[in-house]
């Protein structure tokens, strides 16, 4: 898949590169947040099987997982508390589809990662066949959001 990466994401965009990171970040926090940033490097695992392997949607859809996150929403747990800064307004995301994102919060990206996740789970089994919906766009949409937390979070 052909895919337009952000010089500020580009680190993150290697086939590996952000699951490594994902887990060593993983290893570095403790409880819900490990749980979550665990459940974060499960989903791009499976992300990247269907934009590098050539693995079919229909084969991880339902293996995606959003069980930490809705357990920890339920908790009341504060997404902001994996870095309280706000996204820093990274020049090289100007003009790409992830430039609304300069300046909001951890807590809003992390929610949209999950929002698309669920949609994803929801709409694909129902809808699969419909062109419309440029799935490949759709995965590759979720990875770049996981790569910009990613990036905040290790700034």
């Amino acid at each position: 898949m052909d895919l337009s990466v952000p010089t500020a994401l580009r680190a993150f965009s290697a086939t590996g590169a952000a699951v490594k990171a994902l887990t060593a970040w993983g290893k570095r926090t403790r409880g819900n947040q490990s749980a979550l940033i665990l459940e974060l490097r499960d989903n791009l695992t499976y992300l990247d099987l269907v934009a590098h392997d050539g693995v079919e949607l229909a084969d991880i859809v339902n293996k995606l997982s959003v069980d930490e996150y809705n357990r920890l929403s339920r908790e009341g747990f504060s997404f902001n508390s994996l870095k309280r800064k706000k996204v820093a307004n990274l020049r090289s995301l100007n003009g790409t589809s992830l430039a609304a994102w300069n300046g909001k919060t951890t807590g809003d990206l992390v929610e949209s990662i999950y929002i698309k996740i669920r949609r994803l789970k929801i709409r694909y089994p129902h809808v699969q066949d419909n062109p419309k919906y440029r799935w490949g766009v759709r995965v590759n949409n979720i990875r770049k959001q996981i790569w910009l937390l990613l990036r905040h979070l290790d700034s």
